[in-house]
């Protein structure tokens, strides 16, 4: 008998994973970081060099799954590794928390991602070739973890087209969160269908793919959905902007801004990063990336030009503050002593680092307010509002419904006769 599991974001937002099962045969859905039973390893605090599988799986950090990782990974731990010959794993997204464990899985194990989750992947493994090149280059922070393990290699999976996998049917599909190639996937078993969203969204910038995937997935036996927002304060529930309200306003920042403006945004977010390049051009203007981020967005296959902070720079930056932006990494926070600031310029805090509640975003506003720097937050969620998951569900329709990735996936009430299923972390559901 088919079954569905799940071994990750099972009562917290977060590093879903979910297990299909069938005969022997096994596909698992994502594979990332922070595994809900423990908090012991967040930054600055990590596992030990050279055991990093092996102390998150002792203290529960990662899944119990058997012939999935490198045997030398596991060794000592008392998990079976290698490959079985029978387990493939499909990817959503590229964001930490679904592919983060990739480093660790048997070489064997093929491994299926939309085209540019394997882009993404790639660019992250250049900032870490940079950072071991130079001592001076600082990994951008959210990307530091997910350089543990091998170089994963991912296979690009074409969407539409069914790809046969023992006695599974997978099929990926586009959807929308705030990286590019974001997929659901339907999984066909010989007692049903499973479709799994990833992260998903409404107000993004492509919602009619998200209404083709759940047409596609219509009377799914199974539905796994992302319920990141279910239980958030009034203000995650509220209308979430779109990305072309966040596109005129950036527009409209610039066209009343005279002075220089500081930029903060998402490496992984390319599509508003395309964005604000092209209306920055229309403004006239220039973005200058930091070295660790233009390092990224080269590797990704974007022609961008870096700030180096040289005196030449510096210098054309002051003769013509109005035809630039410059993003800044946050140890490059103090270079604004050097850049001609002031009440005519802005800071741009655009969904990016550091976030304004943390140590280091506390030290920023504290360098703005300095120099009389405005500080200006634009941005919007990658994950969709509780209407939005509802609405989603309303267009399945499917016979029981998962939520995952969420604190409260009590809050998930589809309509009759959809039937709601907290999940509970590695037991084994009938697809039936």
């Amino acid at each position: 008998m088919a079954t569905v599991s799940f071994w990750g974001g099972v009562g917290v937002s977060g590093s879903s994973k979910v297990l299909i099962e069938d005969r022997g045969w096994r596909i698992l859905l994502d594979l990332g970081l922070d595994h809900p039973q423990t908090e012991l390893y967040h930054h600055p605090v990590r596992p030990r060099y050279g055991k990093e599988l092996h102390d998150r799986l002792t203290v529960g950090d990662a899944p119990w799954i058997p012939r999935l990782f490198q045997s030398d990974a596991v060794m000592g731990t008392g998990l079976e590794g290698g490959s079985d010959g029978k387990t493939a794993i499909f990817i959503t997204h590229s964001h930490v928390d679904h592919i983060g464990l990739l480093g660790w899985v048997d070489s064997l194990i093929p491994i299926y991602a939309a085209p540019e989750t394997v882009k993404i992947r790639r660019a992250i493994t250049a900032i870490g070739q940079a950072w071991q090149a130079d001592p001076h280059f600082e990994l951008i922070l959210s990307e530091k973890v997910m350089l543990e393990g091998q170089e994963p290699q991912i296979m690009a999976m074409n969407e539409g087209g069914p790809l046969q996998f023992g006695p599974f049917r997978i099929i990926r599909y586009l959807v929308d969160h705030d990286v590019p190639g974001a997929s659901g996937y339907i999984v066909e078993t010989d007692q049903g269908r499973v479709a799994y969203t990833g992260d998903i969204r409404l107000h993004g910038r492509h919602p009619e793919r998200v209404k083709d995937f759940a047409k596609m997935a219509k009377g799914a036996e199974v539905l796994v959905i992302e319920g990141t927002t279910l239980g958030t304060r009034s203000r995650d529930t509220e209308q979430p902007a779109t990305e072309a309200q966040i596109d005129r306003t950036f527009d409209t920042i610039l066209e009343h801004t005279s002075g220089l403006i500081l930029l903060s945004l998402r490496p992984r977010n390319i599509e508003r990063i395309e964005a604000f390049i092209q209306i920055a051009q229309s403004r006239g203007r220039k973005i200058l990336w930091s070295k660790e981020f233009a390092t990224f967005l080269r590797a990704y296959g974007l022609d961008v030009q870096s700030i180096q902070y040289s005196r030449e720079q510096i210098q054309d930056i002051h003769m013509r503050p109005c035809k630039y932006l410059v993003q800044m990494a946050p140890k490059d926070i103090p270079w604004i002593m050097d850049l001609p600031i002031g009440p005519e310029s802005l800071f741009i805090q655009a969904d990016g680092d550091p976030k304004l509640s943390s140590p280091p975003g506390r030290s920023v506003q504290a360098w703005l307010e300095r120099y009389h720097v405005g500080l200006r937050t634009l941005g919007t969620r990658g994950h969709g509002s509780p209407d939005a998951i509802h609405q989603i569900v309303e267009w399945v329709q499917p016979k029981v419904v998962y939520p995952l990735h969420t604190h409260a996936p009590e809050l998930l009430q589809p309509n009759p006769p959809t039937m709601p299923i907290i999940p509970e972390y590695a037991r084994r559901y009938p697809i039936v």
